[in-house]
């Protein structure tokens, strides 16, 4: 019963903020049109290429979080995992990213202790990595906006401790949770390096991609807004009541922004960059099922071991 209801709010949600968003729309239309209008399609197709790049270094993750659990697959393999079960979140439920990795784990004979281990495992690196780099960067170049948080935020010394021991507590965090989650295995320090920078890769590859959307501001803009990406996506993520954070990580984007640029302006190109993160998903998704083919089957040189 739960379930079902939670169901009917994630729906409830998404058809929201659909008609807020088309009634937005409607009244600002020659606003949104002039806004649009000094987006070039070169920035564009630059945008799409770097959130391009940013879910291949995904997909690499993917592939470290099932070799934790001894379960050994190429690259290729695990891009076409990630790209065809994120198509998952825009099914009925929202959850079925999830639930269709599980069932792939699951087809590969893989436990289902193993495969839940896995998931867990690459979640807790994505949203702390993305809550961290958020904080710390909008720290060092926004810090008005957590001060308007909490006041606390407000004086300089928090906020030095803040953009200093936040990074470390993470990692050394990240080491203790890896040790004690899969207790009997050794945490390799190349393999935890190679996740560090990954993560990085990630954000700064989205935040770059949601910076060339706005129209001529320089580079001194891309710390606040790479900050503001990774910290409203890692709230959108938990907010179970929003299928892939939709509304919510463009709301936290325009309140994060505002000391930057107007809401509006955020606004739309928070829009039309999600506009673009769904296509670059069924684009992924789509081309990698067609060419590799679902992943239901490990490949044959891949050697899993049980």
């Amino acid at each position: 019963m739960k379930r079902k209801i939670l169901d009917v709010v994630k729906w409830a949600w998404v058809v929201i903020v659909v008609v807020v968003a088309g009634i937005y729309f409607y009244r600002n239309y020659q606003k949104i049109s002039d806004y649009l209008a000094t987006i070039s399609i070169s920035r564009l197709v630059a945008s799409f290429c770097f959130l391009m790049i940013g879910k291949l270094a995904l997909s690499e993750m993917t592939r470290y979080s099932l070799k934790k659990i001894d379960v050994q697959v190429d690259y290729r393999d695990a891009l076409t995992i990630t790209s065809v079960t994120q198509l998952g979140k825009y099914l009925p439920g929202g959850i079925w990213h999830i639930a269709g990795k599980l069932g792939i784990y699951k087809a590969r004979q893989v436990s289902l202790k193993k495969a839940t281990q896995a998931i867990i495992f690459e979640n807790v690196w994505l949203l702390s990595s993305a809550f961290v780099i958020g904080v710390v960067l909008l720290m060092m170049s926004s810090r008005d906006v957590l001060c308007t948080l909490d006041q606390h935020f407000c004086d300089v010394n928090v906020q030095l401790l803040i953009t200093v021991v936040l990074p470390v507590l993470w990692v050394a965090a990240l080491h203790f949770f890896e040790k004690m989650f899969f207790k009997g295995s050794d945490v390799i320090i190349k393999d935890f390096v190679i996740k560090f920078f990954v993560m990085i890769a990630i954000w700064l590859s989205f935040g770059v991609s949601f910076w060339l959307i706005f129209p001529k501001i320089g580079t001194s803009f891309l710390v606040p807004i790479t900050g503001a990406f990774s910290l409203s996506w890692a709230i959108g993520y938990v907010a179970i009541f929003a299928p892939g954070g939709i509304g919510v990580r463009e709301y936290l984007i325009t309140i994060m922004l505002a000391s930057f640029f107007s809401s509006q302006e955020v606004a739309i190109y928070a829009i039309m960059h999600r506009l673009i993160w769904v296509l670059e998903e069924i684009f992924l998704g789509a081309g990698t099922a067609l060419i590799f083919g679902v992943p239901l089957t490990a490949n044959e040189n891949n050697n899993e071991k049980k």
